[in-house]
């Protein structure tokens, strides 16, 4: 998993000690700017806050759902990162891909934009890859799961020839073929309720431009287990305050389509490079063609 899914592959800038990753800074971003709350007595940036520090200021009766002093989790990211997500977690969105960037900057926000760096050898830390991150949580608990409950030799079976499947059409026969729901569904019906449980697990399977073959694989696999260990009644719902797990894959989604990373906790001053959006638009022209001819975007 860390080899497939390696920072190195998704295309961002770096030089011998640092990674730079992209912020579009969101309309809250603005504001703090605006009121002076992020500059230092010289006028220059010297911090981005988290929600979850704006939203203790204009706390009234909620308490916020995150302190400080928690450590990263799943849940967190998922929170920070779902359609309509939390503004109270210490997550803070960067992308590896200017152009991620750019069509947040340009078309939701005031198109002004950040760099952060980040030190070679502490990502990982407080800087962490989401997608990779979900994905590595989501198997450290089907493992577990798997070892501690019992569950019947059909099923066992079926989870090792995915964790063998080839393709992504074997994964999705696995899912297809052993576990039909009994269940009929109706079409003309399609619109999403709340608390009802959908049954069309072949929907869940991702298939990304983003992704190469080899990384939608291994997504697809744990997708598939997960999938199959919750229709089966084994999987309670990961995420406490969800009936399913179907929200859950439908972010690690969004999460690798937007690249993004997660900053935990406030960004300092010393991380931060202000740049103009001039220098955003030459990333943006440069990065696609990386593969293509990488020593001469390298000079560049």
């Amino acid at each position: 998993m860390n080899k497939i899914f390696d920072i190195y592959n998704f295309n961002l800038i770096k030089d011998n000690e640092n990674y730079y990753f992209f912020r579009a800074l969101n309309m809250a971003d603005i504001k703090d700017l605006e009121e002076g709350i992020i500059l230092d007595k010289n006028g220059n940036l010297e911090k981005i806050r988290t929600d979850r520090q704006r939203y203790k200021e204009n706390l009234q009766n909620e308490k916020p759902k995150y302190n400080k002093e928690d450590k990263i989790s799943l849940e967190q990211i998922y929170d920070h990162i779902k359609e309509h997500y939390r503004k109270d977690t210490n997550c803070i969105s960067l992308s590896c891909n200017s152009n991620v960037s750019i069509s947040y900057g340009r078309g939701l926000y005031k198109d002004k934009y950040i760099m952060i760096k980040v030190p070679k050898n502490e990502f990982g830390e407080k800087v962490i890859f989401a997608g990779q991150y979900m994905l590595d949580e989501i198997e450290k608990i089907i493992n577990k799961y798997i070892s501690d409950v019992n569950i019947d030799s059909k099923l066992k079976e079926t989870l090792f020839e995915i964790d063998n499947s080839k393709t992504l059409d074997e994964i999705k026969n696995k899912i297809k073929v052993r576990y039909k729901s009994k269940e009929v569904l109706n079409f003309n019906n399609a619109k999403l309720k709340k608390k009802i449980r959908y049954k069309q697990p072949v929907a869940r399977i991702i298939n990304h431009k983003v992704l190469n073959k080899e990384q939608l694989l291994e997504i697809n696999k744990i997708i598939a287990k997960l999938t199959l260990l919750e229709r089966k009644g084994h999987m309670p719902p990961i995420i406490s305050d969800t009936d399913s797990n179907t929200l859950l894959i439908k972010t690690i989604k969004s999460a690798f389509t937007s690249l993004e990373l997660i900053h935990y906790g406030q960004i300092e001053k010393e991380e931060i490079i202000d740049i103009p959006k001039e220098i955003v638009d030459i990333f943006s022209l440069l990065q696609p063609i990386e593969g293509q001819d990488k020593q001469t975007v390298d000079d560049l």
